[in-house]
């Protein structure tokens, strides 16, 4: 009735002098409305740079003096990859370090950096530092899929600023890739192709269609349209949906650089209307497998400005992706509150 599984993320970690280390990764699924939770106890561990500061300046300041993610650093602060992933201990492209994640959330999980430089504003992302970025985490995605042909379904995110969850002030995003889509990535898949069913059409294409003739269309940039969502699930949501391209691996250069030159625009427009801190996600299709009722999408949401001692508990995975991270374990949390009763 209750489903759980246990996934073993293995990297080199620079806490055990760059040892083979594996974390277990709990995937439980709520067996009446199918939503998930992943649980590991070492995410609790993870230093939080927002709740060292008194202010959003100082917050700056004061991660940048012992960053794990910044150029002097980040090769003796940060986990290297096992060889059966990557021959390198990490993957470079430009500017851009990918390592593994130091505490996942996936089997398959890594960090990717978006620039040398510790802290920049959203407006500042230069289109050299977010292509290279992208980049490297294709490199990663298609890498690991090689290595674990289950691991099949990409996720690119990123988490800016302690408000978007993120507990590393450095720029940088997460990739994921795991057996099975996220519930909500899974929702998009099965609506569509019960779209394509009912109607013979591609859902996104009549929602591009339709959305171009709203107050909501924002642009195309070549074959990427943007718009604002119609029923948000967050603050300023905007929605990016790549024409006839069902898997983010699959990004050619074009699409890559449309897509950079759109993100650049909204990013400039975000923090014109005060937005400091955001969220964005993919919903991508798996690796080697042609959807022709399902279109790639990305979508960003703005999150608050960065206050005194804060560092949101929510991030990508619980807003956009409907899967709680969660740093306990339920039997434990049941154990000790028994002893009240």
């Amino acid at each position: 009735m209750f489903e759980k599984k246990v996934y073993y993320s293995e990297f080199l970690s620079p806490l055990k002098d760059f040892q083979r280390e594996k974390q277990p990764i709990e995937y439980r699924r709520d067996s009446l409305t199918g939503i998930e939770c992943r649980i590991n106890l070492k995410r609790s561990e993870r230093v939080k740079q927002g709740e060292k500061s008194s202010s959003y300046p100082e917050l700056i300041a004061k991660s940048k003096e012992k960053c794990f993610f910044c150029q002097e650093r980040i090769k003796e602060t940060t986990p290297r990859f096992p060889p059966e992933i990557s021959s390198d201990d990490r993957i470079t492209y430009g500017d851009t370090y990918v390592f593994p994640n130091l505490f996942p959330f996936a089997q398959h999980h890594a960090v990717a950096t978006v620039t040398r430089e510790h802290f920049k504003e959203i407006d500042k992302f230069t289109t050299t530092e977010i292509i290279d970025m992208i980049k490297a985490s294709l490199t990663y995605f298609r890498q690991v899929n090689k290595y674990d042909r289950k691991a099949k379904y990409p996720s690119f995110n990123w988490n800016h600023l302690p408000p978007s969850g993120a507990s590393i002030v450095h720029p940088h995003v997460q990739l994921l890739v795991d057996n099975r889509p996220s519930y909500l990535t899974n929702l998009f898949l099965e609506v569509s192709k019960n779209f394509w069913k009912k109607k013979r059409r591609n859902y996104w294409e009549e929602l591009i269609k339709h959305e171009k003739d709203s107050e909501r269309f924002i642009a195309q940039i070549g074959s990427i349209s943007w718009f604002t969502s119609f029923a948000p699930i967050g603050n300023n949501e905007v929605n990016a949906v790549f024409q006839d391209r069902g898997c983010i691996s699959d990004l050619t250069d074009d699409e890559i650089t449309s897509f950079v030159e759109g993100l650049q625009k909204i990013l400039k427009g975000y923090y014109k209307m005060g937005v400091r801190s955001f969220n964005l996600t993919s919903y991508s299709s798996a690796i080697g497998e042609r959807e022709k009722n399902f279109w790639l999408s990305v979508k960003i949401i703005s999150r608050p400005t960065p206050q005194t001692y804060y560092t949101s508990d929510a991030g990508f995975m619980e807003i956009l992706h409907r899967v709680r991270i969660v740093e306990t374990i339920p039997e434990t949390v049941a154990k000790h509150l028994r002893r009240e009763f």
